[in-house]
Parts: structure tokens; sequence; C-alpha cells
């Protein structure tokens, strides 16, 4: 594929000065025959802003290499469970070599956001709160290890996907639809490597436009694949048009964001390449309309993404819309990640992607090989982004953090006057122990190109919390789930969260979702790798998934699904703003916006 690269002086001068300051290199994997590296870092903690991000052009645009119109779910005989022993499902870090080369020698430095005040129990009910797949939920024996848990909330029907089964669940009351379903079971009628293999690290999504269900899994054998369905209807349980994509290496934790602009609507995607080392990072976009029709021309248009031969980009999350009419019209696509390259870090790194499905070529991916930083406070990354540092009670097993990416998911929110996404990653805290940074980015143009409106560490104490997801309502609330641990206690679920009159930058004290009763025994340290806190249709409701232990074991992980809903919020929203904003005092919100800190935006439909 031909890449297009626009680098001006200022950028040039960046790189001679940054050879010159002998700065700290990616790892040897990533280096060029010789032995001489591809990649100097300049820059304590991340990059500069260049005047012309980088640019990949010339998309791959591919059809799908299967497709089936399925019978429905609930009439699909299922396939055997798996037999034998448990196992480990891997993860690798794209920069595990040039972490350890972090750790070397690394002081820990003061988190830059740290909240240091402590607010009034958060104000949010839960509502539902019951036991989703894994042990305890009805014959079921756990076959992996991490879950993945992951959950979506629609019409009628909860549906969480853990990595190898997922199950159907009421809405009002909780109570099961279905018994667990393997699966490979799922795409039964797809066939081939999709209906054979069930590799795990799934996504399940709620097309809060279409009302269909989006369903995602990867094949991680050759030939790799990327397998994604919608359902016909609104019932969870009911036919699917389902599709399987090519991928050209292992397609390594996949993320998904439904992102619709009212031209070129999308499902976007990314995944981490590895062949068998980390290669760079695959991004599409499926083809939304016609998938959503079943149309067998359906495409994806791809770019892979090796940051033009330095490995800096990897682990990137798209934007996943929250609400419910399409945003502002023709607007691109927003990723965000690749927090890994620096320990300590001070930026988050954004990509912008512009797909054209009626003229492919006109695609393009922006940001390429980290030159569209945004800047934030200062975090070290928890565990040093791969050690395995959490404690749990009555255990010397420790459990890893997954510190070297953003937590799944980028939760987009359009707003009358603006546009909101909000994310978290694990870092480690003043004290030691490990915390949530969360941020909330906003947009007042529609011109792609967010900026930082509030940051926060959640670290209240001497617990680790760590593995969190987040998202906002139509208030403008935020709700941020995780799990909690330490040497005194198991792993629990909490959650914590903000509204309106908060100062900026603060949550308020958590609240329990589900107490541990045991600590994980021999899994080869592996917790999570992601959980999800998803958002209904009204606007309000959020439901958030994650794991914990019911008796101090190996392989025999619970899960635990919640909904909760902020007192406030009502739906539909009479006028939405974001929590940072509703916060402030009017004048001084009108102030900022005179002098063009945030421009004015004429609201949209």
């Amino acid at each position: 594929m031909k890449k297009h690269v626009v680098i001006s002086g200022i950028a040039a001068l960046f790189v001679v000065g940054a050879l010159l300051m002998l700065a700290v290199q990616i790892p040897t994997q990533n280096a060029v025959a010789g032995g001489k590296p591809k990649a100097i870092r300049g820059v304590q903690g991340g990059r500069s802003r260049a005047s012309a991000p980088e640019v990949l052009t010339n998309p791959k645009v591919s059809k799908s290499i299967a497709f089936a119109v399925s019978r429905p779910v609930r009439e699909i005989p299922q396939k055997e469970a798996p037999t034998g022993p448990p196992y480990e499902i891997p993860n690798p870090h794209p920069k595990l070599n040039h972490l350890m080369k972090l750790a070397r020698g690394h002081a820990q430095v003061a988190d830059g956001a740290l909240q240091t005040s402590s607010g009034p129990l958060v104000a949010a009910t839960i509502g539902l709160n019951f036991l989703g797949v894994g042990n305890g939920f009805p014959g079921y024996n756990v076959p992996d290890a991490p879950p993945d848990a992951n959950v979506a909330i629609g019409d009628t029907q909860i549906v969480q996907w853990v990595n190898v089964q997922y199950a159907v669940f009421d809405k009002t009351t909780g109570a099961a639809q279905t018994g667990f379903i393997n699966g490979n079971t799922f795409w039964s009628d797809l066939g081939g490597s999709c209906a054979t293999k069930n590799s795990g690290d799934p996504i399940i999504q709620w097309d809060k436009t279409a009302h269909v269900w989006v369903v995602l899994q990867n094949v991680f054998s050759s030939p790799y694949m990327t397998c994604i369905a919608v359902s016909q209807t609104a019932d969870a349980t009911g036919p699917y048009f389902e599709y399987a994509f090519p991928r050209s290496g292992l397609p390594d934790y996949p993320k998904l964001g439904t992102f619709v602009n009212g031209v070129n609507n999308a499902y976007f995607y990314a995944n981490n390449n590895f062949n068998p080392s980390f290669k760079g990072v695959d991004v599409c976009a499926f083809e939304r309309d016609k998938i959503l029709v079943g149309d067998v021309s359906a495409s994806q248009i791809c770019f892979f993404d090796d940051s033009m031969g330095t490995l800096f980009d990897d682990s990137l999350l798209p934007g996943d819309q929250d609400s419910t009419t399409p945003t502002t019209i023709g607007e691109d696509e927003v990723y965000m990640g690749s927090i890994d390259n620096f320990n300590p870090g001070t930026t988050i790194y954004e990509y912008i992607f512009h797909v054209d499905f009626a003229t492919p070529s006109n695609s393009t991916f922006t940001g390429v090989n980290g030159t569209m930083p945004i800047s934030v406070a200062t975090y070290g990354l928890a565990c040093g982004g791969f050690v395995a540092c959490i404690p749990q009670m009555g255990s010397f097993n420790n459990l890893a953090s997954l510190g070297d990416r953003l937590m799944y998911r980028l939760a987009y929110r359009s707003f009358p006057d603006h546009e909101a996404w909000v994310v978290t990653h694990s870092v480690t805290s003043d004290s030691g122990q490990t915390g949530l940074r969360w941020y909330e980015f906003d947009d007042f143009t529609s011109s792609g190109n967010p900026t930082l409106g509030q940051q926060g560490t959640f670290a209240p104490d001497t617990n680790f919390r760590w593995m969190g997801s987040i998202a906002m309502d139509n208030q403008g609330d935020i709700a941020l789930g995780y799990t909690e641990s330490s040497s005194a206690m198991f792993p629990a679920v909490y959650f914590t969260g903000r509204v309106a009159g908060d100062p900026p930058g603060e949550m308020e004290t958590e609240a329990l979702i589900v107490a541990g009763t045991g600590s994980q025994l021999d899994t080869a340290n592996r917790w999570g790798d992601y959980w999800s806190m998803a958002v209904d249709n009204d606007g309000c409701t959020f439901v958030f998934t994650a794991e914990y232990y019911m008796q101090t074991a190996s392989f025999k992980w619970s899960t635990q699904i919640a909904t909760l809903k902020f007192d406030s919020c009502q739906s539909p929203a009479a006028t939405s703003q974001s929590s940072i904003f509703r916060s402030l005092v009017p004048g001084w919100a009108r102030t900022l916006r005179s002098r063009s800190i945030f421009p004015a935006r004429e609201p949209t439909p």
C-alpha cells in the first residue's frame, strides 16, 4: 500500500533534534536491518503536535470472503463446549521490550491530575445487579482466562459476551432468556473458521440509530479474519446478516465503534497486527448501510498503519456513538491510543479516519506516527504497563493491569452545542497503588479536533483500582466502572461517577456493585482484558459488566452485570451539556468561548 507523508520543516527539525538528544529508542524488534533504530523519541512524556500531521492514503478495499443470512440464533443447535483443561488466551504487548527498557531506572512521578478531595456518595442508583456468564451461571464451566467481559443494552434485552460464550437477558428483570451459547454456534451458518475456531476477543454492541445488535469476533489462526454480523431485528436471538473479512496478520485486541454521520455511516474498527511480532495497526471502516440490509457487496476500507516504519501507533480505540441521532453531516471518525511510547507520559494521541464509500480512494487516515498529540497531565503507566502488580488477599499471585493502553470504550456523545468523548486508563498514583485516569475531550467546532475538557485520577485510598470503562449520559453525567483489590481484600467490582455541580476533574465517592469472596490463583496473572460501560437508548441508563471470584481458585472467574442511573437524569434530555460545562460558572464558560478557546458552534438538529 502506498503511503503519503506530510512533514513540515518544523517536523524535520524536530527529528534532527531528537537524533541529537539520543532519546529513548523503540526496541530492537522494531529496528531496520543492521540494527539501526527506526524511531527516536525526543520529548519527555510525549510528542509536540506537528504542523502537518502524517497521513495514510490509498486504502485497501475488499469485499467479504464469506456471507450468510443466518437462521434465528435460538433455533441453531448448540455446538459442544470446549473440552480439556482451562487455558490462557494470550494478549501480547505491542511494545513489551520498549516498556521493559523504560522500566529500568524509572522513578515514580507525581500524578498531575490526582483527585485530592472526597465527594459525596456517587449520585447514581443501581437497578439490576445479577450474575453473568461465568462460574455460578447454570451449567457453565470456565474454559479459559481472561473473560473479556463486555455487554450491550437494547430495546428489550441485555447481551453479555465473554471470551467464547454469550447469553441474552431480559432488560427489565435480568432473567436469562438463553443459557450460555458458544461463540462458534453463533457463526454456524456463516461456516468456515468463524464457525470452528471460537478464538475470543468478542465485541457486542447495540446500534442506537438502527436498533440492531452488532457482533464481532476474530479468527486468530491463519487464514486470519474478522467475523461481523448485525441482527435483522431488535431481538438478539433472531436472524443475522453475517460477514467474514480478511486480515493480513493475527488481529489481536480488536475494538469496534459505531459512527453515523448521515453520509458515510460505518462500523469503525482497529486491531493490533502480529505476524508473529507486532507489525502495526489495522484500522478499517465496514460499510454499515449495506451490512444493515444484508447486501453481499458490502466492503471494508482499511489502512495498515505501521507508523511509517516506527511502530509508534498501537492499541487504538475508535469512537463509539452513544447518541441516538446522527452526528454532524459528513463528520469524520476520531480514534485515540498509543499511550505506551513514554513512561511517564503526558500525551494521548488522536487519529482521524475519513471514509468515502462512494469513492474509496478519497479515504484517509490522519495522525499517523503520533503526529496529533493531545497534551494531558503527567501520568505513570500502571504496573509499568506490563508487570502484574495488583495484589489480592490471601494470594501471592498478583494480577495484570494492562496499563499500556486506553481501555474500551472511547465513548462519544453529540450535544446540541458540542461533542464529547470520554475514555480511561490505569495509572500509578502518588502512593504507588494503581488508580484510574479519565478524560473528557470536547469539540465545539465539528472540526475533528477535540481538546481536553477535563481530566482526573481517581485513587482515593491505598487500594488498587484498575481496568476501567467509562461512558456519559445525555445530561453529561459520567459513570466509571472498574475492579478494585488490595492485600486486605478480594478483587471486587465498583463504580463511581460525577454530575453537574461537581468540581471539574473530580469523581464522587465510589459504590460497590459486587464484593469478591475469593482471589485468582495460577491463571497467568490475567485479568480483564477489558470491560464495557454501555448506555441505553433512553440516554440515562448505564449497564456495566466485570469479573470477580466467588472462591479462591484458578480459572473460576464469575462476572456481574449491573445497571445504574443518575438520579437527576431524564429521557429525553431537555438541555444536554457535558458535565464540565454545566459545572462551570456561566460567565466563565462564556468568557472561554469569547476568547476562542471553545469556539461557538451552530446547534445540530
